[in-house]
């Protein structure tokens, strides 16, 4: 004799198998924590399985890159430089995640930002991966980053020129010549460094010439 299902039961076992599988998958707030220790450690490979193929990546106002495989460049050079992200007030909806961010890496560092702040980054999920992603700087560190690009190009315009020519004909900063960029800091810092020990010596001077008369 067969037995049937009641259409009551039927229900509750749909609701119990939808419930089963919303607890069996990983809330998108930690997928995000999950890919920041990913990035953070330099783990290329699992911070890429949490992108779609199709994925895009937006600094509002200044580039866009698309395709995982364009993502992963800088991801590889994020790597290189040891990138680090601090996410906070980080809200998650049905399929996007918010926050603010900070970061910390040694390109920052010789450009004299010790820390970039972000207004905000969000990301955007469809079926559990991660298939846009837009960030913005905040004013002050747009202004800053906008300072350092005008001080390090004047300066590698006359004293470096053709090793930047050489640099710049490669279009984008990967991990096969970043380090070539950061000794081109590196010498820039120096420089600038120097440039102020001296503004400040002539400053000390004139101040104990003054004192003297």
């Amino acid at each position: 004799m067969r037995r049937f299902i009641s259409k009551p039961h039927i229900v509750l076992y749909l609701v119990f198998l939808l419930l089963l599988t919303t607890s069996c998958s990983p809330k998108l707030d930690e997928q995000i924590k999950e890919y920041q220790e990913a990035h953070n450690s330099g783990d290329v490979a699992k911070e890429m399985s949490f992108l779609a193929e199709d994925i895009s990546y937006e600094v509002v106002d200044q580039w866009t890159v698309t395709g995982k495989e364009s993502v992963q460049k800088l991801a590889e050079t994020d790597a290189v430089i040891d990138s680090q992200l601090i996410f906070t007030d980080v809200k998650a909806s049905k399929n996007k995640v918010t926050c603010k961010v900070e970061e910390q890496n040694k390109w920052l560092k010789l450009a004299g930002i010790e820390t970039l702040y972000y207004e905000f980054r969000e990301f955007t999920f469809e079926k559990g991966l991660i298939t846009s992603v837009r960030t913005k700087p905040t004013q002050e560190g747009a202004v800053a980053l906008d300072v350092f690009r005008k001080s390090f190009g004047e300066w590698v315009a006359e004293n470096r020129k053709e090793e930047f020519e050489q640099l710049r004909r490669a279009s984008v900063i990967t991990k096969d010549n970043i380090g070539k960029w950061l000794v081109l800091m590196q010498a820039w810092r120096e420089e600038m460094e120097k440039e102020e020990q001296q503004k400040e010596d002539e400053k000390e001077k004139q101040q104990e010439e003054s004192e003297k008369e």
